[in-house]
């Protein structure tokens, strides 16, 4: 029971982060869909866990594991080559409805055979609880030590695909083994040889899945960093980067080159010095060795391409890399000289990550690397030259009241790819005959940014036009409420009518969320009733448990990524720091006697909850790991804790059904169903709509909520 416990915790973080970073990698980088995968992930071990029970028949838990780990890589095949249901033209974007849809259905098979172990190892034994916190706390065990192997290996040694085909080639191992000392050796030895050939063979498989979707390209290089999937392709006689299924950058391309290079050097034509965050190699770097006394610093974290697009496009000899997340690196200690020129070419909004760089805690930081004369220029990808829509307007908006909270002084530059210039101090206000004199002193002869061009795109009327947009709402992206990827999917939905009426009643009209508490309300209550009331209260505190811990966990992935740098490198060892202190607070609270562990766990849980909410804005950027690691240590502490509790009142009661493996997998149904809520709606709908703090104080109410119930329900049955 241990040992299979512990192969279903290696198991389960394995499969679900590196299905996560398919489904991310596959839906355009956007991670909005990570809280719906989780949702689709944590349904289906509820609903396995849930169901196993009452089957008729059983089914060996090594057959079951020998079936989950063969479908864990077919699922991410499948993933990968899922964008071609929607459409054949590469980097197009597939809208939130189908994407959501996708990203829950492609968890479920997995999930469902990982709840149906569960159910399968926890039915052996004589006393339900006790057998199923034994699972439980094993589980937890596996959980850290599989969250520790996907942080050392995804994405630095093996790529998603190569990485699931090697933990399944391991689970089977360790669930077919016997560890009998005679066969140990040999096992071991077959299961290095498999694990080998399996690393050897997969790359390949990868390049040809790439190739299969897309089509006509020739995929130059397929390969994983920490932060993504990578593919450079070629045709005819253009480079194509494509990023998480998104065109990042095409070489040659003069026209987006220039107008990341230019404008700004036109108000800022003494510059020496310029930071770049962002890839250069892609025409930029070649571009600046046109310039005689520009540097440039290219500001990005995925260090892993630098030696493959070299063999690719011609190095520059006037740009520097800095391989580093650019709000780990931003924030740090300022170096000198600080910049004249800083270009923010962060791509669509899309995501969390992205939109990390349009606050102002981020601003903030970025300006103290710039002269106080220096020039921001943040160019996007929306087209304001003949028409702007609502969504479009609504979007700029956000993005340049969000600046000018930093930066006094700005501009804009309206045309197929509208600009947003800033500076601290200098004033931006130039007439354009100063601009058109400036594009003749420039050392290299500009083929877009010339006088005859200039006029038409700068014409007083789109100005004025972008101008009036623009302030039409004082709505910004802030780290508390973040709005930008919602105001992106809304603008995306344009082209698909389902989207745009889901997107606009959840944006636009709130109040169906009282459905939230009311349904939480109708649950507590349920549970008060009847002479079972204090077994029913157990099913609740299950729910609550999951809900609130994955709420936190969600939490704490979206502020570290926003505060300290992106996620993904660290997101399976927090995970990890998660599933062992979840197995602490489960083997200490099972040590304990009989006492009623539900007052301490929740005790904890609004310790921990009141903490953060006085302290985590605070937290200096390099304490940012260390802090985040313990207090999802001590949230699952409580949770572990709040779990055996649960199963002591729950169990003494629910043991009538003759039956001793029926019913097991009810409690950890239950906190799944909890966490399943919370992984559907933190991020993906309550961060936009009541923002992080009314989040954080719900969870606070909550969990008062519950221990009140327990308080009430303890006083009936003494009397």
């Amino acid at each position: 029971m241990r040992r299979q416990g512990f192969v279903l915790g290696l198991f389960s973080v394995c499969g679900q982060v590196l299905l996560l970073r398919e489904l991310v990698s596959s839906l355009n980088g956007d991670e909005l869909f990570i809280g719906t995968a989780l949702f689709g992930w944590l349904l289906a071990v509820a609903v396995g866990a849930l169901a196993a029970g009452r089957l008729p028949r059983r089914i060996s838990p090594r057959v079951l594991f020998c079936a989950a780990a063969l479908l864990m890589p077919l699922m991410i095949i499948l993933v990968r080559l899922s964008p071609l249901l929607a459409t054949k033209v590469v980097g197009e974007i597939i809208t939130f409805t189908p994407a959501a849809l996708l990203s829950i259905l492609a968890m479920g098979p997995v999930g469902l055979l990982t709840g149906w172990l569960f159910t399968s190892i926890a039915a052996p034994g004589d006393h339900a609880g006790d057998a199923i916190v034994v699972v439980y706390l094993w589980e937890g065990l596996g959980s850290f030590v599989g969250g520790l192997l996907i942080t050392v290996l995804a994405g630095r040694f093996f790529s998603t695909l190569t990485l699931a085909v090697l933990m399944s080639v391991i689970v089977i191992s360790l669930a077919l083994m016997s560890f009998d000392r005679r066969r140990l050796i040999g096992a071991l030895a077959v299961t290095l040889t498999a694990a080998v050939t399996v690393a050897l063979s997969a790359p390949p498989l990868d390049r040809y899945l790439d190739a299969v979707k897309f089509r006509p390209y020739t995929v130059v290089e397929s390969f994983d960093t920490h932060y993504g999937h990578q593919i450079i392709l070629a045709r005819d006689s253009s480079i194509t980067l494509v990023t998480d299924n998104t065109i990042e950058a095409v070489w040659p391309d003069r026209e987006t080159t220039e107008n990341l290079i230019l404008p700004p050097l036109l108000y800022q034509p003494e510059a020496k010095r310029i930071l770049y965050i962002g890839r250069t190699e892609f025409g930029v770097a070649q571009m600046a060795d046109s310039l005689p006394g520009i540097a440039i610093d290219a500001l990005d974290q995925r260090g892993e391409m630098n030696g493959i697009i070299d063999r690719i496009l011609p190095r520059s000899t006037a740009a520097r890399r800095i391989d580093d997340d650019p709000v780990r690196y931003l924030s740090g200690p300022t170096a000198l000289p600080i910049y004249d020129i800083i270009v923010l070419n962060i791509g669509d909004p899309d995501s969390y990550h992205v939109s990390r760089y349009v606050t102002q805690r981020f601003l903030f930081a970025l300006r103290r690397w710039l002269q106080s004369d220096g020039i921001l220029c943040v160019p996007t990808h929306y087209d304001t030259d003949r028409y702007l829509t609502p969504e479009k307007g609504r979007l700029l908006s956000v993005i340049f009241q969000t600046i000018a909270q930093t930066f006094p002084h700005l501009a804009l530059w309206p045309g197929t790819s509208t600009l947003i210039i800033a500076s601290p101090e200098r004033n931006l206000d130039l007439p354009y005959d100063s601009l058109i004199a400036r594009i003749g002193r420039l050392p290299l002869a500009a083929e877009y940014i010339h006088p005859d061009y200039l006029t038409d795109r700068l014409a007083e009327m789109k100005i004025e036009r972008l101008r009036t947009a623009v302030n039409e709402s004082f709505t910004t992206n802030r780290l508390e409420h973040p709005v930008l990827p919602h105001y992106q999917a809304l603008y995306r939905s344009s082209t698909a009518s389902l989207d745009r009426k889901l997107l606009s009643i959840m944006l636009g009209h709130p109040r169906w969320m009282i459905i939230i508490p009311a349904l939480v309300a109708i649950l507590f209550l349920w549970c008060l009733r009847g002479p079972q009331r204090r077994s029913r209260l157990a099913i609740f505190c299950y729910f609550v448990a999951g809900l609130v811990s994955l709420t936190l966990e969600l939490v704490s992935f979206y502020i570290y990524q926003s505060t300290a740098g992106a996620l993904y490198s660290e997101m399976a060892v927090l995970i990890g720091a998660f599933m062992l202190g979840l197995a602490v607070g489960t083997y200490s609270a099972h040590r304990v006697g009989d006492r009623p562990m539900e007052y301490p766990a929740l005790g904890l849980f609004l310790t921990a909850l009141l903490v953060f909410i006085a302290t985590f804005r605070s937290v200096p950027v390099g304490l940012m790991l260390p802090y985040y690691l313990l207090f999802l240590f001590v949230s699952a502490l409580a949770t572990g804790t709040l779990f055996v509790g649960a199963t002591r009142r729950y169990y003494p009661w629910s043991l009538f059904i003759d039956d001793p493996a029926a019913g097991r997998g009810t409690g950890y149904g239950w906190e799944l169903l909890g966490s399943a809520a919370g992984a559907l709606m933190t991020t993906t709908l309550l961060l936009p709509l009541i923002g992080l703090n009314w989040l954080l104080w719900s969870l606070v109410a909550l969990v008062a909520l519950t221990l009140a119930g327990a308080i009430l329900t303890d006083r009936v049955r003494t009397r």
